[in-house]
């Protein structure tokens, strides 16, 4: 399992994002599906909305506040080996699309302990009961 989310820092970072969503969320999907191989249906991409107020002026002055924090997380504990490639792989997709406009930031880290309320299915009972209904 990953689950990913978009965080803009700002009303722009977050409108640039929203114009283009297509493409940062399947760079993010793809990116996780190749590298840690997790299957499609176990990959959930989320981009939020700027709830940041103000920055401290240090980081504002410094440069250091990005534009977008991207964090990443798995239950799957034996993928860490694979979270450089997976943040190597971001960030130079990243940097391909959208260049110096907006300041990245990812962070890429486990869940220790989870739980949930969800009925998964299996991808083929989710493909028979479409069919079913269709």
């Amino acid at each position: 399992m990953a689950y990913i989310e978009i965080l803009p820092k700002s009303s722009e970072a977050q409108q640039t994002l929203f114009d283009d969503s297509h493409s940062a969320l399947n760079l993010l999907f793809e990116a996780v599906k190749e590298t840690l191989e997790v299957p499609d249906h176990d990959i959930i991409v989320e981009l939020n909305q700027c709830t940041v107020l103000a920055f401290n002026a240090t980081a504002v002055k410094a440069g250091s506040a990005p534009d977008v924090v991207i964090k990443i997380a798995t239950s799957d504990h034996h993928l860490q080996p694979r979270f450089q490639t997976l943040s190597d792989q971001i960030v130079a997709g990243w940097n391909a699309h959208f260049g110096s406009a907006l300041k990245m930031e990812l962070w890429i880290g486990l869940i220790d302990t989870w739980g949930c309320n969800i009925q998964f299915d299996d991808t083929d009972d989710m493909d028979v009961a479409t069919s079913a209904v269709a």
